[in-house]
């Protein structure tokens, strides 16, 4: 009977240093998830204004390729049926 609470009390204390280590380490690491994210989306979002200020006047147009048109409603849905009343 020794060994079987030995075994538990084990198992006890394990499971409340996981709910501790999780309670405080977990939102830590989240939180310093969320702050490189941020920063990266802020890197790329100064990347994108310095890009767009530094094209300021110059003209460019886009073609549409062959895969644009793949998207696009080049075929209708289907064929027109004209309309036969039966009686």
């Amino acid at each position: 009977m020794g060994t079987l609470a030995r075994i538990l009390l084990i198992f006890i204390i394990i499971y409340y240093l996981f709910r501790l280590i999780g309670r405080y380490l977990f939102p830590y690491l989240l939180k310093n998830q969320v702050e490189k994210m941020q920063k990266k989306q802020e890197q790329s979002r100064k990347d994108f204004e310095n890009k767009q200020r530094s094209q300021e006047g110059k003209v460019t147009i886009d073609y549409n390729t062959k895969k644009d048109k793949k998207r696009g409603n080049d075929n209708p849905p289907g064929e027109y049926v004209d309309y036969e009343e039966i009686k």
